[in-house]
């Protein structure tokens, strides 16, 4: 693969505007692309022809190169695709690039969330194979970020000063260190083995269902405006938060990856487990909570635990439970929306099968 000069963020939420500054400021040419229907998030930008950053990067204007909904403009001349919206946004983005796909680029889902196991199945039906487009997943996106203005965004770095070190494979493994030699002038990555060890780690998985269900009555009242990571972590809920951890670390003992806690999980990136653990909002601001805390992190979490355990024989009861609640008091089926086995292309597989599959690419007879 070429030496990457021009990205394609796609997502123009806070962590992909964060991630389109931060590239441009490195150096590369980056592509700000946002799906018409959310192009309003990206109006203001598009105007300025940048962003306004503040925080840990510095106070500047970044004038970012193309800023743009229209994916025919955004994919020209792209050589790497970093898709950075939220779990339930992966498909609809992935399936608007492919049909401007061609061998030699690359695709990696920031936040993955196992996605890149979902997306692969499109890939192979486009006709593509594993080695003509290399496709990959990074835990989080690089850097965390807010938007405190219309084309403002203030971006946290973690404790050491740098990017956040993010857990990074290829599907299938065989490619990641392919993948993550690529990228390596742009961000800082932690090779893993497979996919699913990058998929089940996404923290936010662990620090926002449980706090959301059991602060329900508080988000309500206070209509959205809580500080999860203040307001929202009393020890009752850290509790629960750690009963959801024990399930995932069940599932990663069964898979055979490294078992990881929250905790040390978030030292690995830099950053530490007081961002939850200690009274302190670390963005300083308090805004209204996301509801892709419970639309993104239950379906693409809660659900992908279940069922993973189910495949493995783990039982996940907290989990399930989160699940079934909250599709009570959302009024929506969180398990027909989920991020499934079945959805992943790996029911009903073996261990041994998974994880050849994993690495390899290549299917059970």
């Amino acid at each position: 693969m070429n030496d990457i000069e021009r990205i394609v963020i796609m997502g123009g939420g806070p962590g992909g505007i964060a991630a389109a500054a931060g590239l441009t400021r490195l150096g590369f040419h980056a592509t700000l692309f946002s799906v018409p229907q959310f192009a309003a998030s990206i109006n203001n930008l598009k105007e300025l022809g940048g962003v306004e950053i503040e925080g840990d990067l510095g106070e500047e204007f970044v004038h970012i190169p193309v800023i743009t909904s229209d994916i025919e403009v955004a994919m020209q001349n792209a050589q790497l695709i970093c898709i950075a919206v939220p779990g339930y946004g992966q498909r609809t983005v992935f399936e608007a690039c492919l049909p401007y796909l061609h061998p030699g680029q690359m695709v990696v889902l920031m936040t993955g969330s196992a996605g890149s196991l979902e997306m692969a199945g499109l890939l192979q039906e486009a006709g593509y194979n594993w080695d003509e487009i290399i496709l990959g997943e990074t835990v989080v996106v690089p850097y965390s970020a807010r938007m405190v203005g219309e084309a403002r965004v203030r971006i946290r770095l973690s404790s050491d000063d740098k990017p956040k070190r993010m857990r990074a494979a290829a599907f299938p493994g065989r490619n990641t260190e392919k993948m993550v030699t690529a990228l390596k002038n742009m961000f800082s990555l932690l090779p893993k083995p497979n996919v699913l060890d990058v998929g089940v780690n996404n923290p936010n998985f662990l620090i926002h269902p449980a706090p959301m269900l059991l602060n329900y009555a508080a988000v309500e009242r206070a209509d959205g405006y809580l500080s999860i990571m203040n307001d929202g972590m009393t020890d009752g809920v850290l509790r629960c938060m750690d009963a959801v951890d024990a399930e995932k670390m069940a599932l990663q003992t069964a898979l055979g990856l490294e078992v990881v806690s929250i905790d040390d999980f978030y030292r690995e990136t830099g950053v530490g487990p007081h961002v939850y653990r200690q009274k302190g909002e670390p963005f300083g601001l308090r805004d209204r909570i996301w509801n892709r805390y419970i639309y993104e992190d239950v379906p693409y979490g809660m659900v992908l635990y279940a069922s993973l355990g189910r495949l493995l024989g783990v039982p996940t009861p907290v989990c399930d439970s989160i699940t079934n609640i909250l599709s009570v008091v959302e009024q929506t089926d969180f398990w027909a929306q989920g991020r499934t086995v079945e959805r992943l292309g790996i029911a009903g597989m073996k261990l041994d099968q998974l994880l050849h599959y994993l690495e390899t690419g290549e299917r059970p007879d």
